[in-house]
C-alpha cells in the first residue's frame, strides 16, 4: 500500500493501493532449484514468494506485521522466512495484509486488522499467522485487498471480509465492517476472485462480476453507482477467464487472450492510447487482442504476460513499468530485459514482479522499503528487473 497515505481514514485515504492477487505455479522442473519460487504476489509495499519446499518468505514494508514473522516491526530488504508456517499452496498480499492458503484449503491471515481484514473476529493487529474464523478447509484462492479480504470456495462460493463501507463485502448490506467472513451474494460457480481498492471482481459462470465502489466507473456495469451485491459487467457476460480489481481500474482476459479494462484512466491505466480520464464500460487494450496469459493493477498502472512477454502501462513515476524511464505510458510497453519465459506478473503500490519459467522472480520500481528485494537500502527506485534474493 501507498506509503503517502498510510493511516488515513478509509474515506479519505486516496493514496492506499491494493494487493496484488494473482499467483502462478511454475513448472515442476524448477522446483528443486534454489533461490527460486513457486508462485509469487505483490501489494502495497512488500511481496511474497512461496519456495519449492512450500515455505513462504517475504520482504519489505513491516509497520503492521505484515511480513508476519513476528514481533519486528522493521521493513525487511531481502526475503525472510515466515516462521511456523509450512505446506502453503497459495499467497496474496494487499494494502498491510497478508493471507495464505496451506494443506487442507485452511485460510491464514495475519497484518493491520482494525477493520478485520485478518478475519479472526477480532480487531487486534497480528504479526504472525492467523486462522481465519470458519475457513478450516476448503479454500482454493483468495485475495487481499486494501481494508478487504475474499476467498473463493471448492464449491464456487465466495466469502469476504472486512471494510465494507461502499459494499466491498458483496453481501447486500451497509454495514462498515465485518471481523469474520460474510459469503457474498448470488454467487455460484466463481472460478477467481480479486479483491481491490474498496471493490472486488469475480468471475463467475465465465461472467465478470464485480461490486463495491464505482466512483471511477471501475465495475464497468456503465454508471458510477455504489454496488452492495455482485453487478454484471458490460458486454463481459460469456467467456471470461479471469476478472481482476485494480485500484481504481479493473481488466478481464477473455477468449484466447484478448484484454480489456474499464475505469480510471488519468494515467493510461486501462491501456487504449487516449487520455480519456475515465470509463464505464470495458475497452480494448491496444495491441492486446490475442495471447494474454496474465494480468495483473494497481495504482494507476497495470501489467500482462502476453506471450511470455511482461508489459506495463500507466503511471511510472517510480519506475513501476520497468523499462528504464519515469514516462507514463498509454498503451502496453515492454518490460526491459522480460521478453521471454515470463508465467506471472504481480503489481504493488509502485512496484512490480515477475515469475519467470527457472522458478526465477525479478521485481523493480519503488523500493522505499525494501519491496524489490534485492538487499538495496540505499536506492528508492529500481528502474529495470533485478533478481530477488529469494
Amino acid at each position: 500500500m501507498s506509503i503517502f497515505a498510510r493511516r488515513l481514514s478509509p474515506v479519505l485515504a486516496l493514496g492506499l493501493v491494493l494487493g496484488a492477487i494473482v499467483t502462478f505455479t511454475a513448472s515442476p522442473a524448477s522446483a528443486a532449484t534454489p533461490g527460486t519460487a513457486i508462485a509469487i504476489t505483490a501489494g502495497g509495499d512488500q511481496g511474497c514468494a512461496i519456495t519449492p519446499k512450500e515455505r513462504l518468505k517475504c520482504w519489505g514494508d513491516n509497520d503492521y506485521g505484515q511480513l508476519g514473522i513476528g514481533a519486528s516491526t522493521d521493513d525487511e530488504f531481502k526475503p525472510v522466512l515466515v516462521p511456523n508456517l509450512e505446506n502453503v499452496k497459495k499467497v496474496s498480499t494487499g494494502d498491510d495484509n497478508t493471507c495464505a492458503i496451506v494443506k487442507g484449503g485452511k485460510l491464514k491471515c495475519w497484518g493491520y486488522n482494525d477493520y478485520g481484514t485478518v478475519g479472526d473476529g477480532t480487531t487486534t493487529e497480528r504479526r504472525t499467522p492467523k486462522q481465519v474464523e470458519g475457513l478450516t478447509s476448503g479454500v482454493k484462492s483468495v485475495s487481499v485487498g486494501n481494508y478487504h479480504a475474499c476467498a473463493l470456495l471448492t464449491n464456487g462460493k465466495v466469502k469476504c471480509w472486512g471494510y465494507n463501507y461502499y459494499g466491498a463485502v458483496g453481501n447486500g448490506t451497509s454495514e462498515n465492517e465485518f471481523h469474520t467472513p460474510k459469503t457474498v451474494s448470488n454467487i455460484e460457480n466463481a472460478t477467481h476472485v480479486s479483491a481491490g481498492y474498496y471493490f472486488t471482481c469475480a468471475t463467475v459462470n465465465e461472467k465478470a462480476k464485480c461490486w463495491g465502489s464505482n466512483g471511477d466507473g471501475q465495475l464497468g456495469d456503465g454508471t458510477t453507482d455504489d454496488r452492495d451485491k455482485p453487478t454484471q459487467v458490460m458486454n463481459l457476460d460469456k467467456n471470461v477467464k479471469r476478472v481482476i480489481a485494480g485500484y481504481y481500474h479493473a481488466c478481464a482476459i477473455i477468449g484466447d487472450g484478448r484484454l480489456k479494462c474499464w475505469g480510471d484512466n488519468y494515467y493510461g491505466a486501462v491501456g487504449t492510447g487516449s487520455n480519456t480520464n475515465e470509463y464505464e464500460t470495458p475497452q480494448q487494450v491496444v495491441g492486446m487482442q490475442s495471447g494474454v496469459t496474465r494480468v495483473d493493477a494497481n495504482e494507476y498502472f497495470t501489467c500482462a504476460v502476453q506471450n511470455e512477454k511482461a508489459k506495463c502501462w500507466g503511471d511510472n513515476a517510480y519506475n513501476q513499468l520497468g523499462n528504464g524511464d519515469t514516462d507514463p505510458r498509454d498503451v502496453p510497453a515492454q518490460v526491459s530485459g522480460l521478453t521471454k519465459n515470463v508465467v506471472d506478473v504481480n503489481t504493488g503500490a509502485y512496484h512490480a514482479c515477475a515469475l519467470l519459467k527457472s522458478g526465477a522472480e525479478k521485481c523493480w520500481g519503488y523500493n522505499s522499503n525494501g519491496q524489490v528485494g534485492i538487499n538495496d537500502a540505499v536506492n528508492d527506485q529500481i528502474p529495470t528487473p533485478k533478481r530477488v534474493l529469494l
